[in-house]
């Protein structure tokens, strides 16, 4: 499976499943938190790996 170009989208696509699962009340609010915290930080990393390569 080839992620390139779509890593950022992915994140994207998991921090929306996080959304849903709080919503829904699967998960409470101190592991919605640390999920996108860890989801962010991830997302961030996908953007500048995408930035880097087009720069080059």
């Amino acid at each position: 499976m080839n992620l390139s170009g779509k890593k950022t989208y992915f994140v994207a696509g998991l921090i929306a499943a996080a959304v849903f699962a709080r919503i829904a009340g699967f998960i409470d609010d101190r592991t919605y938190e640390a999920i996108l915290g860890i989801l962010g930080a991830l997302g961030l990393g996908a953007l500048r790996a995408g930035v880097t390569k087009v720069l080059q």
